[in-house]
């Protein structure tokens, strides 16, 4: 009995070791992209010049100072989620399985617009938000995200048609069909990210879709 006892502990050891929420997945994603150290030739890369400066004005080399970037972003990002479900009055690290689209336009529009907008599924629960990381009192929650007549609309049925089906592998299918394909720039993306914390170590992946989806045959 005290040997089940132990290996009862241990699996339970084990399990809670991977489980992690979806803050700490999303951080452990990123941290390696800040925490990796500068190969040669990214340093043959940087003008000394330029380094010399960043070191003079920050008291940090070039590429310290894209390393703490990278960590900011992470963490700004992560907060905007946490804010995103606060809306609806829901902790976000407690949540085990979740889906999030965010929409943001590409190319060089003027003025710049830096708006997106979201879709979020959690089991058979969805919502619709905006925000502009420009502005802090932007976030809010919106019920005209499949409006017909907004020229997304068929590229923001597709990708919410997967997240709601819970297909999230079409979603990888459709990626590697669009690095297939030479269409042209997009003017739209779609950051897809899902959560699922039965996935052991690796609960959490990002894909990247964009507008010409709707080319793209199944």
């Amino acid at each position: 009995m005290k040997r089940n006892l132990i290996h009862l502990t241990l699996v339970l050891f084990s399990i809670s070791a991977y489980s992690q929420t979806f803050s700490e997945s999303y951080y452990d994603l990123f941290r390696k992209s800040w925490e990796k150290e500068p190969t040669k030739e990214m340093i043959d890369q940087v003008d000394p010049k330029m380094d010399s400066l960043y070191r003079a004005t920050t008291g940090k080399g070039f590429w310290e100072m894209q390393a703490e970037g990278l960590k900011k972003t992470t963490t700004n990002n992560i907060n905007n989620y946490k804010k995103v479900f606060d809306l609806k009055n829901l902790d976000i690290d407690k949540i085990d399985y979740l889906i999030i689209i965010e929409e943001s336009i590409r190319g060089t529009n003027f003025p710049p617009d830096f708006s997106r907008k979201g879709f979020v599924v959690i089991g058979s629960d969805m919502f619709t938000y905006y925000y502009n990381p420009e502005n802090g009192n932007s976030l809010k929650l919106t019920s005209d995200f499949f409006d017909e007549s907004n020229p997304n609309y068929k590229s923001r049925q597709v990708v919410t048609d997967i997240a709601k089906s819970n297909k999230v592998e079409q979603f990888s299918i459709l990626a590697k069909k669009e690095m297939e394909i030479e269409i042209g720039e997009p003017k739209i993306e779609y950051e897809i990210v899902v959560f699922d914390k039965k996935m052991g170590d690796k609960p959490l992946k990002i894909i990247y879709l964009h507008d010409f989806i709707t080319e793209l045959k199944d």
